[in-house]
């Protein structure tokens, strides 16, 4: 099933173009793009009214080493998809999915996760074994993000990072703020706080060390670099000769760099990993952000 969104395609016969993901006609109305990394960027243009649509939950943006969804193997792209009620396993690999615009699942070594629900307005995954991260650049209160882990259902709030261990089941809040409830007991956590989900008593959060951190922690950094520094090349191709003043929010795919690039709500985001994500509108005297100083 093809996402929807829209598509920055590069072709080197004529000029470049934004394309539906669905391969709707192309607008006529393209203007001339300014751009600030010429070498890179060279060919691409701008859809100045497009609306990007929310990709639904399950696209698969990266895979390294061995990973399967319901037993075949899995690739990312444009149209790579865990459906509703499939399974992504990654054996000696990793993976990474979107599951709403600016909210990014990474799935660890030797772990499983699924895909209970495929609407974009109640996004609600499962984590069935091993480790996984979720990176929320930006949050929708209107629709709910749900992760299961060991039967709590944990509800991301805010903007920030949470991992998730099925294995040890217990529940980590780098940055942000979850809702955590099971079938007796709610309870909140912060920056900071780990939540153990083993037992029958009371719900009791935790301190932890904030500076130590496990593998799918540093390679969830790496990607939140990969995906923040996409994210600016994709903006940087959607500035017209208006100053782009309308754009849409959401997800846009770039075939040159083979990932979906966020584009922001507001001009201007700062990832919970430290990472800067950029809208068309942004002031152009800002410098890129790459980097985590939390």
């Amino acid at each position: 099933m093809a996402l929807k969104g829209y598509r920055i395609d590069r072709n080197f016969a004529d000029s470049s173009r934004i394309e539906h993901s669905k391969e709707e006609p192309r607008m006529s109305s393209l203007k001339k793009v300014l751009f600030c990394a010429p070498a890179l960027l060279a060919g691409m243009a701008v859809l100045p009214q497009a609306r990007a649509g929310e990709p639904p939950p399950g696209a698969i943006n990266c895979v390294e080493g061995h990973v399967t969804v319901d037993g075949q193997a899995a690739v990312a792209g444009e149209t790579a998809m865990v459906g509703s009620g499939q399974v992504l396993e990654t054996l000696q690999g990793h993976a990474e999915i979107l599951l709403a615009p600016g909210v990014f699942l990474r799935v660890a070594e030797n772990s499983a996760v699924k895909l209970d629900t495929s609407s974009p307005k109640n996004v609600r995954v499962e984590l069935l074994r091993g480790e996984a991260l979720v990176e929320v650049v930006q949050v929708d209160r209107l629709h709910p993000l749900d992760i299961v882990d060991k039967g709590a259902d944990a509800r991301l709030e805010k903007a920030g990072i949470y991992v998730f261990n099925a294995t040890q089941a217990a529940i980590a809040v780098h940055a942000g703020k979850v809702r955590v409830e099971d079938d007796h007991h709610g309870i909140s956590l912060g920056r900071g706080e780990e939540l153990e989900l083993a037992g029958d008593g009371p719900l009791k959060p935790r301190k932890f060390n904030l500076t130590e951190a496990d593998p799918v922690y540093a390679w969830s950094r790496q990607r939140a670099d990969y995906d923040a520094q996409v994210s600016e090349w994709a903006a940087e191709s959607l500035i017209s000769l208006d100053g782009a003043s309308k754009y849409a929010t959401g997800w846009y795919w770039n075939p040159w760099f083979k990932s979906w690039a966020f584009v922001p709500a507001r001009p201007y985001e700062v990832s919970p990993f430290g990472y800067g994500y950029y809208a068309p509108n942004a002031p152009q005297y800002l410098a890129p952000v790459f980097g985590d100083f939390r």
